[in-house]
Formats: structure tokens, sequence, C-alpha cells
């Protein structure tokens, strides 16, 4: 498995960016999964076809742990798999610390042996 790591400052193309190369990626025939970190939840909007999800904090947020793999992700564009971590409001909290929150809880529902 190889995992790559995308940051930088807001505005700068690195949603469309990823999603071009995840979407490059699964056309070479590669299993693929993104994760947007993003608290909007938009990274992955034109690779699942701009259908509506939730996000995984959201999820956690509402239902705690009463929810499955299935309801975390959505099957894009060449079976590409998409996840939104979600956040805090922007300005209200730490960023970093729903991201680990969101990781941790896709490898607790087996998000990466599947």
């Amino acid at each position: 498995m190889i995992k790559i790591a995308v940051y930088g400052k807001g505005g700068i193309g690195k949603s469309t960016t990823v999603a071009n190369v995840a979407a490059a990626l699964a056309e070479k025939g590669l299993k693929v999964m993104q994760i947007g970190c993003d608290p909007k939840a938009d990274s992955t909007i034109l690779l699942r076809g701009k259908a509506p999800m939730s996000t995984i904090l959201d999820l956690v947020r509402q239902r705690q742990n009463d929810f499955d793999l299935e309801d975390m992700v959505r099957l894009g564009f060449k079976q590409i798999v998409c996840a939104e971590a979600g956040g805090p409001t922007p300005g209200m909290g730490c960023a970093r610390r729903g991201i680990i929150a969101a990781l941790t809880k896709l490898n607790e529902k087996g998000a990466y042996v599947k």
C-alpha cells in the first residue's frame, strides 16, 4: 500500500490535483482511496458525481459508533473509494485531531483491508 498526503495553503488546487491523480491511478487499474480532509468536505465531490455523503466526523457526532464502513464511503469514478473526514467549524477547533479521528475510524471499520 502506498499512502500519499498533500498539504498546502487553502485555495491552491490541492483537491483538484489529488482528484486528477486519483483518477489517473484508477485508470491504470490501481485500487484507489481518496480521503478528503477539508471541513467543507468537497475534495471528492467530482469523483463521486456530486452525490451527497456524510462526513466521518458528522457520523461520529450523530451516531457515535452505530454505523458501518458503507456509511462512511462512496464509490466514485472507476470505483475510487471516496471518504470525507469533515472537521470542526473553521476557527472553532483543531482540524488535525478531527482528521486523526476520521482516519482511526476508517481503520476500525476495515477501510484499509478491502
